[in-house]
């Protein structure tokens, strides 16, 4: 009689242990089918254009992604970039100067319903490489073409270089409710050329 229930008792331990890890493996099986979902929906914050040339000379990148040489330069005279969540829309990559090295804006804006509508005319007889960042990834538009981007949240970043690797400069034409029109021209000289736009949440426009 000690011999069978012995058994049964091995029996029973070895059912109960099997069903305790096949409950605790569904939690994790239902994880693991989430997860490539979820990574799907995410903008990536730090793309690479940051680490290449110009870029890498001239636009400050998200807090939280590897500094670039414009960055760590910065960094020595007390200017970072804002705090950012990756994945959100909204990516904050260029802030204007701090208060005591405020520059005027070049542009004002209205935004309508807290968007606003880009509209890009390339001047230049060379493709121009542009993103708006953290919702479009890199476009090219070609020389003496001109491209709208609609329904963009501010506060926005859009970047523009030559694919020739030639100087840009970016002027703003026209800035009507809702609506900016820059148009980029070839620039000859390094100091006055740029590589980004910055529009604020309150429709204040800078240049970088």
């Amino acid at each position: 009689m000690n011999k069978i229930f012995r058994t049964s008792t091995k029996l029973l331990g070895a059912v109960c242990g099997g069903l305790m890890i096949a409950v605790s493996a569904i939690p994790q099986a239902v994880v693991a089918q989430q997860q490539p979902t979820a990574s799907l929906s995410k903008v990536n914050p730090c793309p690479s254009i940051f680490y290449e040339e110009p870029h890498n000379n001239r636009v400050l990148v998200p807090q939280g992604c590897p500094p670039n040489a414009f960055t760590q330069r910065q960094a020595t005279q007390g200017i970072s970039p804002r705090e950012t969540v990756p994945g959100t829309p909204s990516v904050s990559v260029i802030q204007p100067p701090l208060p005591e090295k405020q520059f005027d804006p070049v542009a004002t804006i209205t935004p309508s319903n807290g968007r606003v509508d880009v509209r890009l005319k390339n001047n230049t007889n060379a493709a121009i490489a542009y993103q708006a960042i953290g919702h479009t990834r890199q476009r090219v538009l070609p020389g003496r073409q001109e491209v709208v981007l609609r329904g963009l949240p501010v506060a926005i970043t859009i970047t523009a270089v030559r694919q020739d690797g030639g100087f840009l400069r970016m002027t703003p034409t026209t800035s009507e409710s809702g609506l900016l029109e820059l148009a980029l021209d070839e620039a000859t000289e390094f100091r006055n050329s740029q590589t980004a736009i910055r529009i604020q949440q309150d429709g204040q426009v800078y240049l970088n």
